[in-house]
């Protein structure tokens, strides 16, 4: 069971549209409609940072590996991706201007390489060797991409849409996508990807249809584990070991958030969290 909640003062004057922790769990960052970014230390449960963007509204976050220092991308409805290090001070890196919404951003594990999901069905490839300038970019849906997630070694990329389709793409050694998997057993927009931290082939996925899908990839998709929550799901976040997994989703206009814990073969089965 768990027993202890935290409660920080967000510091956002309107929504919150995404929320994050670094590698870590030390720091935590969120962002919204007012254009800022939140940060702020979890031991000390209090804001440490923060960043203004710009008066548009900002839909994800990204934390690097450490390994790069404090690196953080995020993306906004005007189409910016803004990539900022922690120095002194947090600073503004890098910019990318893209023609429509950004609505997903995630650097790829152990990697300065971000992939970002576009509200026409785009992925955008941005690569630091390349001055963060676009390695590669593919019409992976017909419709707004809501999610991706990179699965831990980097070879794989999952992307899921207002098509009710979620594509798996893997990578080669020079980083071109190849359509690997295509998954079809959600029956409305599918908001959110994510792949289990410590196990290749094993993502989660969730949407409007309120259904979380556990699935494992291997020389076919199988779907283990079917929840139905009879709410939209639309944020789905695993702990840095696999074996809790939140989700953050909305029924009759109220916030939800239930956890789940890990059984065995990957099952995961609700726990009290009061």
């Amino acid at each position: 069971m768990l027993t202890e909640s935290m409660q920080i003062n967000s510091g956002h004057q309107s929504m919150i549209h995404d929320i994050k922790y670094d590698y870590y769990g030390d720091k935590l960052a969120s962002c919204g409609s007012d254009g800022y970014i939140n940060i702020y230390d979890v031991s000390k449960k209090q804001q440490v940072g923060q960043i203004k963007i710009r008066d548009s509204p900002l839909f994800s976050l990204s934390w690097s590996h450490p390994r790069f220092g404090n690196v953080l991308a995020t993306s906004s409805y005007d189409g910016e991706i803004s990539i900022f290090k922690e120095q002194k001070d947090w600073m503004k890196v890098a910019s990318f201007q893209n023609e429509g919404s950004v609505n997903c951003v995630q650097f790829m594990p152990r990697e300065l390489f971000l992939a970002c999901g576009t509200s026409d069905g785009f992925v955008i490839l941005l690569d630091n060797n390349k001055n963060w300038d676009v390695d590669y970019k593919w019409q992976a849906h017909e419709s707004t991409i809501h999610g991706l997630c990179w699965n831990y070694d980097g070879s794989l990329l999952a992307t899921c849409s207002a098509d009710k389709l979620i594509k798996i793409w893997e990578f080669t050694n020079n980083n071109k996508p190849q359509l690997k998997y295509t998954i079809q057993q959600h029956l409305d927009v599918v908001k959110d990807v994510q792949f289990h931290p410590l196990e290749n082939n094993i993502l989660v996925s969730g949407g409007d249809d309120g259904k979380l899908r556990i699935h494992r990839l291997d020389d076919d998709v199988v779907e283990i584990q079917l929840i139905d929550f009879h709410m939209t799901i639309w944020r789905i976040a695993f702990n840095m070991l696999g074996n809790l997994l939140t989700i953050n989703g909305e029924i009759n206009g109220q916030s939800q958030i239930q956890t789940l814990k890990q059984e065995d073969n990957y099952q995961y089965s609700q726990i009290d969290c009061n």
